[in-house]
């Protein structure tokens, strides 16, 4: 038995009460004496029911985006600088340097004084076992993988324990893509996803990419028109993180094909 569990319930409890009674009087039935022996026919039924839930019907007036932002420039660190005998900001050098002794392994990336370039190690990790270390970690320490070591480079937490400071940048670069696209969309979705940390607030990546003020996109938020989806209270002021959502309604909104698609998109209207 085939059963396509539908929208109508009762229609499709009515559908399998019958065929239920009707395969129960199949197998319980009196056979009737036969002089010649008759194969026993199996009892198939298919219900068909459609089964639309209020999700399902939500999704056919949206047009659904991914946002993808890369940051272009790391965060840098003031430290007390040997060379300049001050407080001064480093910048990544984008190289590794390991310490081997024994079995165990210290890691660091260097940093450069911005005005006398003077070095500055910062802790990857220290004394640590190398049976212990991730070996696609291991791998791309040891041979400098420019990849893994830009995205050491955006790792905050190190840097803040460190550093009596911290300049975070908002620089970015964004790729987007059309996911879902009804025909006569009057809800705009935007998934939004940073494969590395990101310092760049919800409300001012909506502004500069949407091309409205902050002062409307508030005014959207209270009244109900803008939503966004994370795990932390007050997205709209916090940094951006994979997973969030924003679900923005412009069924008011006479030009939504000709101005926000575009915009949303990268692409014609």
């Amino acid at each position: 038995m085939t059963v396509f569990i539908g929208w109508w319930q009762e229609t499709g409890l009515a559908l399998l009460k019958c065929a239920s009674a009707a395969l129960l009087s199949q197998l319980f039935s009196r056979p009737i004496a036969s002089p010649t022996p008759r194969p026993i026919r199996g009892f198939s039924c298919t219900i068909l029911v459609d089964f639309r839930t209020e999700d399902q019907d939500g999704m056919c007036n949206i047009l659904q985006v991914q946002w993808t932002l890369i940051p272009t420039k790391p965060p840098q660190p003031w430290i007390a600088c040997s060379g300049c005998s001050g407080l001064r900001a480093f910048q990544s050098s984008g190289k590794i340097r390991l310490n081997a002794n024994g079995r165990k392994l210290d890691a660091w990336l260097i940093y450069k004084c911005l005005v006398c370039e003077k070095t500055w190690n910062r802790p990857i990790f220290g004394r640590q076992n190398v049976r212990d270390i991730n070996p696609d970690t291991l791998a791309a320490l040891q041979s400098n993988d420019p990849e893994w070591v830009r995205a050491e480079a955006f790792n905050l937490e190190p840097l803040k324990r460190k550093a009596q400071r911290v300049d975070e940048f908002d620089d970015y670069a964004i790729e987007k893509a059309t996911l879902r696209e009804a025909e006569s969309w009057t809800k705009l979705v935007i998934d939004l996803a940073t494969p590395i940390p990101t310092s760049i607030r919800l409300d001012r990546l909506l502004a500069s990419e949407l091309k409205i003020s902050r002062s409307r996109l508030q005014k959207l938020n209270e009244d109900g028109f803008l939503q966004a989806t994370s795990d932390r209270a007050n997205a709209m002021r916090r940094h951006i993180k994979t997973g969030t959502v924003v679900i923005i309604d412009l069924s008011n909104e006479a030009d939504r094909e000709q101005s926000w698609k575009p915009l949303a998109t990268s692409g014609p209207p």
